[in-house]
């Protein structure tokens, strides 16, 4: 089983942080296919501050990837609202273990119920949620212009 550890971003791994992608293309775009950049989000972090960022981290203390999550200001729940995994290290269980940390974390804050939604195209998300217990709420959420839908696990 793969260790994964979330850590906070600050200066030291601020830039290596803004630098990974969930697919190999050129450049930096600030949204891609299914996931808004971690520069995007981080920014939204600051003016959003019930948003907690996380830089993922494996056994060997690559980073990995980026997590966002907290209490969300829109919809006054707990919410996981990012998680991306580098495509170098896609494909690994990475994604299953860091949904596991964050959870965990969000156990301890939470009123019993944690919330994500996904871009409907990205059926590896949809699959890793229900894996996971997340359930169909069968409601809609917008962001950005995207219809997403809304999904829930219960937590004791």
């Amino acid at each position: 089983m793969k260790d994964i550890t979330l850590r906070d971003i600050d200066s030291s791994n601020f830039f290596q942080c803004i630098l990974l992608k969930s697919q190999e293309s050129k450049g930096y775009p600030l949204f891609e296919e299914h996931v808004a950049s971690n520069a995007f989000s981080i920014a939204q972090s600051k003016v959003e501050p019930e948003w907690i960022t996380k830089a993922i981290y494996n056994k060997e203390s690559q980073m990995i990837g980026f997590a966002m999550y907290g209490l969300s200001p829109i919809l006054n729940v707990f919410f996981i609202t990012r998680l991306m995994i580098d495509y170098r290290y896609q494909g690994k269980g990475y994604g299953r273990l860091a949904m596991l940390e964050i959870i965990q974390e969000l156990k301890e804050i939470s009123s019993g119920e944690i919330y994500t939604s996904f871009v409907p195209s990205n059926g590896r998300a949809k699959k890793l949620y229900m894996s996971l217990g997340f359930k169909d709420t069968g409601r809609v959420v917008e962001f950005g212009g995207e219809t997403e839908p809304l999904y829930c696990l219960h937590v004791s």
